[in-house]
C-alpha cells in the first residue's frame, strides 16, 4: 500500500506538550492524546519493568511492535545512557517514517540525552530512501545501544530470537490493526520472551486479555496514566 506522508501523517500536540502523529490511514494517533511522553514512561517502561532493570544496571533486551515515531526508543535509550547499561532494542515496523516527517514532531520535553539520540537517528535516516523495502536495518549509538529495525509486516517477518526481557505491544488498536492482536501473533511473542519477561500494552479489551492468557501469559490490569484508567501487563511466569 503506497503511503503519501504529507497527507497521511500530521503532527498533533498531546496533553503533556509532546507531539504525536495522527495517521489518516488508521484514523488514530500513534500515542495517547493525553500525553505521548507520559504514556511511554508509564505503559511501556514501567509496565514491563524496563525502567527498573536499567536503573539497576541490568543489560536489557526489548522487542517493540510498532516503532512509529520512535518515542518509545528515545526514552528507553535515555534510561540506558543515564545508567550506563547496555540495551538491545528490536523494533518491528511496516513503514519506517522518513526523517522529514519525524523531524516535524516537537519532543522538546525529552531529556537532553534522548534529544541527542533522536537527532543522531534522524541524521542516519536521511541517508536512507524514504520508501524502504522489507529488510532488517541496524543502527548503533555509542558502545551500549543497538537498534535493529525489522521493516516489513510484523505478522510475517522473522523476529530475531533474542530471549527478550520485555515487549512493548504498541500497534494501532485491535479494531484498526487486528492482525497484530491475534492469538497466533501473541504466541509468537510468548516464544521469544524469556521466562519472567513481560508484555505491556495500552489495550485492556477482553479479547486481548483472553488471547494472551490462551497462549500461556499471566495477565494483569494495572492503573493507567492520565486519561487511561487501566493498562495491561502479561507476564511469562
Amino acid at each position: 500500500m503506497p503511503i503519501h506522508v504529507d497527507d497521511s501523517f500530521q503532527p498533533q500536540t498531546t496533553g503533556d506538550g509532546s507531539d504525536t502523529l495522527y495517521s489518516a490511514i488508521y484514523d488514530e494517533t500513534f500515542h495517547s492524546t493525553f500525553g505521548a511522553l507520559t504514556e511511554t514512561e508509564h505503559v511501556f517502561l514501567r509496565g514491563t519493568g524496563v525502567a527498573r532493570r536499567l536503573a539497576e544496571q541490568q543489560p536489557t533486551r526489548v522487542l517493540e511492535v510498532g516503532f512509529g515515531t520512535g518515542l518509545n526508543f528515545w526514552v528507553t535509550a535515555h534510561h540506558s545512557i543515564a545508567t550506563g547499561t547496555p540495551l538491545e532494542y528490536v523494533a518491528l515496523e511496516k513503514y519506517l517514517l522518513p526523517a522529514t516527517t519525524l523531524a516535524r514532531l516537537n519532543h522538546g520535553d525529552l531529556p537532553a540525552v534522548a534529544q541527542e539520540i533522536r537527532q543522531a537517528f534522524l541524521e542516519w535516516r536521511v541517508g536512507l530512501p524514504d520508501a524502504l523495502p522489507a529488510s532488517p536495518l541496524q543502527w548503533r549509538f555509542g558502545g551500549g545501544i543497538r537498534l535493529d529495525l525489522i521493516v516489513g509486516d510484523a505478522v510475517t517477518v522473522t523476529i530475531p530470537p533474542r530471549d527478550y526481557h520485555a515487549v512493548y505491544q504498541d500497534a494501532f488498536s485491535p479494531e484498526k490493526n487486528p492482525e497484530l492482536w491475534t492469538q497466533d501473533f501473541f504466541a509468537r511473542l510468548f516464544v521469544v520472551l524469556r521466562a519472567g519477561g513481560k508484555v505491556a500494552t495500552y489495550s485492556v479489551k477482553g479479547e486481548v486479555r483472553r488471547r494472551l492468557a490462551a497462549v500461556g501469559f499471566q495477565v494483569y490490569k494495572r492503573p493507567g496514566p492520565l486519561g487511561k484508567r487501566e493498562i495491561l501487563v502479561a507476564a511469562k511466569e
